[in-house]
């Protein structure tokens, strides 16, 4: 693939010609969903449309595979079945492929230079678009822009395998307990690494040092409560003076830091009061691992008052302190709103919220924090089923990820592997899993502009959506569709056809079929009435003659072109 993509003359005329007629035709409503609020779960007869959008939340879009296994099983027979389906892990693959978990002197191998970090960019990609487990591997995605973690980090980025082993640790957790995943996260080396709690010791005034603040502050300000206190419906509590009220104080991420201390990476050494042993371990695989000597022992208060005895073992004031954050009441709500805007919209109501972190304190059989239960409640919420009683508000900006994830599942080859062998999809992007530029994620959950603050609305991902990576993003998917597919002659640079157009080329000779097969399988939800008609104007003066190629080709190509770039493949419904 070029290094540089160059979209034709051809396409950027074409695109005006449709951004014309769409122009002349703006305020046209909003989009079609569902013909019917669903009935206890799903539709009597479930449609294809109705199939697509659901798929599109909870998947990386929807397959002609998938949709017709959503009709045939449900709603809720669907998540049973991608509850049990085998889950699709990175870092046995990776040490299949070459990259051994621990070298004879314990040093890990693959670092940045080596060729496994692109093997594991391209396994995030295969998982993606072909795995089995596509709710496991999608929910994973969200809490991976939650639980933050980057591979721009100096040190982490030496270790592939171990940041695949993190996001492998949210795949596996993203059905179970977030009382455990927390633990686990906490214990990760990778996040030890990346928010400094590996290594982190207590105070030793003789050498002026102090515990490390920075996990302790992340944990609670984006993994668990927040900076605010809030209502179950999500929304900031306020005082007396109508100003919000903060979760905690500077001392209590001093206290917690306290906390964190004499942890680092696993090993079999005898754990002694040796600071240069302590500190010059070499990095290993597996939880990491308490050295009580480097532990401060005293007494703290933490958040909310907790009084944590002195004397206690490090794991024994860990236990203490997450099962703390846990039960803050503030969990519930601040996690289930990231997680329904990363699946469903950018602006639930509180109503929502509430009924999701409320599923969140009690799953039904008295278990608080069953993420099962949770993506369970977002997906199935009458809200997020039935059709948006406000299109203009209601949904999502697709995140550009999702943009390519669901180009290839709605059109892909069956043929395994991904067009983003040979450069990382992030340069066209400007999102790649695991590449965020800080902990704070690629965007917000709270970002906005100055027009939609006034009316109360956020769009996280409008954050990344920059004229730069809006026209990139572009540029790499009518690339796609013009070059990698099966029909059009694959030169050198392109050697994988990706995209199979068949289906559609059969149908080009009939407009409103052709785009009603694109909505169903791209879109998830019909074109607004008037942007509709446009469309359909526009497709009809695009000649069925195709050079070299079977009749209609070059018609589902200018027309699949002008779909990804619309305002209604880019926001999702």
């Amino acid at each position: 693939m070029p290094t540089v993509i160059q979209v034709s003359n051809r396409l950027l005329a074409l695109l005006a010609g449709l951004m014309a007629l769409l122009q002349a035709c703006s305020g046209g409503g909003g989009p079609t969903g569902p013909a019917t609020p669903p009935d206890n779960g799903a539709p009597p007869s479930m449609s294809a449309l109705d199939a697509s959008r659901f798929l599109h939340r909870a998947s990386f879009g929807a397959s002609k595979a998938s949709i017709e296994s959503l009709q045939a099983l449900d709603y809720a027979g669907w998540l049973d079945a991608q509850v049990a389906a085998p889950v699709s892990l990175m870092k046995p693959k990776l040490i299949e492929l070459g990259c051994p978990q621990v070298l004879p002197d314990g040093d890990l191998e693959c670092g940045f230079i080596d060729p496994h970090i692109a093997l594991r960019d391209r396994l995030w990609w295969e998982h993606a678009v072909y795995g089995p487990d596509q709710l496991r591997q999608r929910v994973g995605f969200a809490l991976s822009e939650i639980l933050v973690l980057s591979i721009f980090n100096a040190e982490l980025a030496e270790y592939p395998v171990l940041i695949a082993d993190y996001y492998d640790t949210l795949v596996q957790g993203a059905f179970g307990n977030y009382r455990d995943l927390l633990e686990e996260v906490t214990l990760h080396p990778a996040m030890g690494i990346y928010l400094s709690m590996l290594g982190n010791r207590k105070e030793d005034p003789i050498a002026g040092t102090r515990p490390d603040e920075n996990y302790a502050r992340e944990v609670m300000q984006l993994f668990s409560i927040g900076l605010v206190q809030l209502d179950a419906g999500g929304q900031p509590m306020l005082d007396g003076s109508g100003q919000p009220i903060p979760t905690y104080t500077q001392n209590d991420i001093e206290e917690l830091a306290r906390v964190l201390t004499g942890w680092t990476w696993a090993t079999g050494e005898p754990k002694t009061a040796d600071l240069e042993q302590f500190e010059g371990l070499e990095p290993m695989f597996g939880r990491m691992q308490p050295w009580p000597a480097f532990h401060d022992a005293g007494a703290k208060t933490i958040v909310g008052g907790l009084a944590i005895p002195a004397g206690q073992t490090p794991e024994q004031d860990l236990a203490m302190a997450l099962d703390a954050l846990f039960q803050h009441p503030n969990v519930g709500p601040f996690l289930s709103r990231q997680l329904i805007q990363r699946l469903v919209t950018s602006n639930p109501s509180a109503d929502y919220v509430a009924r999701v972190s409320g599923v969140f304190s009690d799953d039904g059989s008295g278990v608080r924090g069953n993420l099962e239960a949770v993506v369970r409640a977002i997906l199935l919420d009458p809200e997020a089923l039935a059709p948006p009683a406000d299109p203009t508000t209601f949904g999502k900006l697709r995140e550009p990820l999702m943009r390519a994830t669901a180009l290839w599942r709605a059109f892909g080859t069956e043929t395994e592997g991904t067009p983003f062998e040979d450069f990382i999809a992030g340069e066209f992007l400007g999102q790649q899993a695991l590449y965020s530029p800080s902990v704070f994620n690629f965007f917000s959950p709270f970002y906005s502009t100055s027009a939609l603050a006034a009316d109360g609305l956020v769009a996280p991902e409008l954050q990344i959506s920059t004229h730069a990576t809006l026209s990139s993003a572009a540029d790499l998917l009518a690339t796609a569709v013009f070059e990698g597919n099966t029909l059009t002659e694959s030169d050198a640079e392109w050697p994988l056809a990706v995209l199979d157009l068949g289906e559609l080329q059969a149908v080009a000779s009939e407009p409103a079929t052709l785009l009603t097969a694109i909505e169903e399988r791209l879109i998830g939800h019909r074109f607004a009435p008037a942007a509709r008609d446009a469309v359909l104007a526009y497709i009809a003066k695009i000649d069925l003659e195709s050079d070299g190629l079977p009749d209609g080709f070059e018609r589902v190509q200018d027309t699949l072109t002008v779909v990804l770039v619309s305002p209604d493949f880019l926001v999702q419904k």
